[in-house]
């Protein structure tokens, strides 16, 4: 155990409420950097426990299963493999949705089978106890061999316990939840040896993604490749099977550790909202009513905090040229260094607006609905669902929009989108418009009632788009990949978002 801190990965699935517990965890003491050589994000976060002991909490990114489908999930995989790896934990806090708790138990008994120290976190209680459902702890502890804690990372209910179970020592899993067939346990103790590893599943695993691990050298998947050869390994058919089997003892466990009394209202609800706002017909016009009313929100609510900017920026300046005597330092702090500052910070408002929307909408469940709605239009040009924030926050700027485009799975696809977001219209080329505009376009109504400046600003918007759908078709066909793009998401019920988390 390293003295300095005790190292723990935070794993879940998408939608598990990993982030909200890691900033129940945390508080305001996070940095975000990369994965050694990955652009993926890494969250960190350390917090002191009660008797002193340092946790250093690391926020891996959402996963289904130990066998990646994206560069986010590979990242899982690469790091709980390799024991030499710089993230390597000493223990994992499993995060589990326990309103949905079958499906979330799959990456459970798989990260358990790496005997790596686990506490198992089952989230959203608060729902649990709304929707009536009946959970035994004690027996589902026993069962699964691990802690199993109850918690609501919205509001923070039992946080105060799963800190009191990270004071004690963590317990290796005591069960095994998935044995290969004969067959199969000869070749995972070649590649046990092979290797040097000691877990026989992590040594499975060697076995079905070698030529995907980048810490095994060259020769090492040569002979993995060999092993794979002689017992004609089907990797996909293997999976299918462990899930299966998995799925078979997690389904007789939660017969007697979990009931439910009624049906889901929650879900029920959203259902129901559902067959409106992904209508096949009317989905897509709500959602273009919902930016609208954004863009009104944006350049309306916004221009009285810039005006004040504008105004304190001015004051500044003439200050300043009160105050110093007249030369060439005070025309470059006045015109150069206040000037140049001010023009950044004006805007300012429009982005954080902009950004607060969109953590309303992620926060809410409706943003997965836009991502799934508009991932079959968007294909077609070589982008696909999650491509919609980032040229959404184009809008504002397109600095944050590159940087939003890192959740993208697909390498082509993310490439792609960084590409083509500064063809939006941003925010900073507005005064641009407005002035050329001015200018060239006479001030008068078409119809009598659309003013022909305000066509001519939304046709510049409007061509922005253009340009940058267009470019990416082309780059569709230019650029190559081997990378099959997925589009895999869970829609998640919708919920009154937690405004601390978009705060």
């Amino acid at each position: 155990m390293r003295e300095s801190a005790k190292k723990i990965a935070l794993i879940g699935n998408p939608n598990s409420g990993k982030s909200s517990l890691f900033n129940q965890l945390t508080g305001l003491n996070q940095k975000v950097g990369n994965f050694p050589g990955v652009t993926v994000d890494k969250k960190i976060g350390i917090f002191e426990l009660e008797n002193g002991t340092k946790v250093e909490l690391i926020d891996f990114p959402g996963t289904y299963s130990l066998y990646p489908k994206s560069m986010d999930e590979r990242v899982v995989t690469e790091i709980l493999f390799d024991s030499a790896n710089i993230d390597y934990p000493d223990a994992v806090i499993v995060v589990a949705d326990a309103t949905n708790l079958k499906r979330h138990l799959l990456l459970f008994t798989e990260i358990a089978d790496l005997m790596i120290p686990t506490i198992l976190v089952l989230n959203m209680m608060d729902e649990v106890e709304q929707e009536g459902i009946e959970i035994n702890f004690n027996l589902l502890s026993e069962k699964f061999g691990v802690t199993v804690i109850g918690v609501s990372a919205r509001s923070g209910a039992n946080i105060k316990a799963l800190k009191t179970a990270l004071k004690n020592e963590i317990i290796k899993p005591t069960h095994d939840f998935y044995t290969p067939n004969q067959e199969l346990i000869n070749q995972v103790e070649e590649v046990k040896k092979l290797v040097g590893e000691e877990n026989g599943y992590t040594a499975l695993h060697l076995l079905h993604q070698s030529n995907d691990l980048p810490f095994l050298n060259p020769l090492q998947k040569e002979q993995i490749a060999e092993i794979r050869k002689k017992i004609n390994f089907d990797s996909n058919l293997r999976q299918v099977e462990e899930t299966l089997e998995r799925y078979k003892l997690i389904n007789e466990i939660l017969i007697e550790g979990y009931a439910k009394k009624h049906a889901r209202k929650t879900e029920e609800f959203s259902n129901k909202l559902d067959r409106i706002l992904t209508h096949k017909i009317f989905g897509l016009p709500i959602f273009f009513a919902v930016i609208f009313l954004i863009f009104q929100g944006i350049f309306t609510w916004a221009s009285y905090p810039m005006d004040l900017i504008d105004e304190g920026i001015t004051m500044l300046s003439m200050f300043v040229e009160r105050v110093l005597p007249e030369s060439t330092f005070t025309s470059l702090l006045t015109e150069g260094l206040i000037a140049g500052l001010g023009g950044i910070i004006i805007f300012i408002p429009q982005i954080a607006i902009l950004f607060a929307f969109i953590a309303i909408l992620e926060e809410s469940g409706y943003m997965a609905r836009v991502t799934f709605m508009l991932d079959k239009i968007n294909r077609k040009f070589g982008l696909n669902g999650k491509s919609v924030v980032p040229l959404v926050s184009s809008v504002a700027c397109a600095v944050p929009a590159i940087m939003a485009a890192r959740n993208i799975d697909n390498y082509k696809d993310r490439l792609i989108t960084i590409f083509v977001s500064p063809f939006i219209s941003c925010s900073a080329r507005i005064p641009v418009y407005t002035l050329l505009i001015a200018i060239a376009v006479p001030e008068k109504y078409i119809f009598g009632i659309f003013n022909l400046q305000g066509l001519v600003m939304f046709s510049m918007y409007f061509l922005g788009l253009l340009a940058a759908l267009l470019t990416a078709l082309a780059m569709k066909f230019i650029l190559k990949s081997k990378e099959k793009s997925y589009f895999i998401m869970e829609l998640p019920v919708y919920r009154v978002p937690r405004w601390k988390n978009v705060g």
